[in-house]
């Protein structure tokens, strides 16, 4: 796949790093950003050691903000001319009771999970349809289908993404443009707090830590995804721990 080019929010950690090495690893070219300066640090210092950083562009930018996801975007196609795969990754957690809602936090999982996934595909749109094709994935979560005690303003989020993905997908097929989203369930990544993993463990796990999926699990639904042929779209896709 050489000379082909994936752009991966959030990907210096858990899931984006997994499909930013996987990428790499097939010969992609991959620009990755986060808002999290040693993260970027400890990513480049993992894709130098395996020797995967020639092909590789990491940015600092905050997903909520305009301004850095359009440096982001220039970025990339000053680098690597192109954007063939948008993987929209980045997100946050906010669970608690209903009662207890704090408006700021939902507000910021709001501009996270939904505005700066939407903004960031406004912006690379514009060069995939100029080029006729392009791959949008969105990343979601099966609590867009599922509804949870405290996890209801997470899923709130969650359910926009997915009918935002709907709508998108319609609109942009006539471009060559095929739109994904990726439901998952339980990863074993930093994506709860130690205070969240407790409660989850006491009250929904009965004291036991269940199956979780792996960052690389979803990395190679990605590839899946983005491995079918031209006649052919994965529309959504659900993945679930088994066992």
């Amino acid at each position: 796949m050489q000379n082909k080019t994936i752009l991966i929010s959030g990907g210096t950690t858990g899931i984006g790093a997994a499909t930013a090495v996987k990428f790499l690893e097939d010969g992609w070219q991959v620009c990755v950003f986060s808002d999290r300066a040693d993260h970027n640090q400890d990513f480049l210092k993992l894709a130098k050691a395996q020797g995967l950083h020639q092909r590789l562009l990491i940015l600092k930018a905050d997903i909520t903000k305009e301004k850095e996801l359009k440096k982001v975007v220039a970025e990339t196609k000053k680098k690597f001319k192109t954007v063939d795969v948008l993987f929209n990754n980045a997100g946050m957690g906010y669970f608690t009771d209903a009662d207890k809602m704090d408006v700021k936090k939902f507000d910021q999982m709001m501009e996270i999970n939904v505005i700066g996934m939407a903004d960031l595909t406004k912006l690379v749109l514009p060069i995939m349809k100029k080029q006729k094709r392009g791959q949008i994935i969105n990343n979601a979560s099966i609590a867009a289908k599922i509804g949870h005690a405290k996890s209801e303003f997470y899923a709130a989020t969650k359910s926009a993404v997915m009918r935002y993905s709907e709508g998108l997908r319609a609109e942009v097929a006539k471009f060559g443009i095929k739109v994904s989203v990726i439901y998952t369930s339980t990863v074993k990544t930093e994506f709860w707090s130690k205070k969240e993993f407790a409660r989850r463990k006491k009250e929904n796990w009965h004291g036991k830590e269940p199956v979780f999926l792996s960052p690389n699990d979803i990395a190679s639904t990605v590839q899946f995804i983005v491995g079918q042929p031209s006649n052919s779209v994965v529309s959504d896709i659900t993945i679930m721990p088994f066992g």
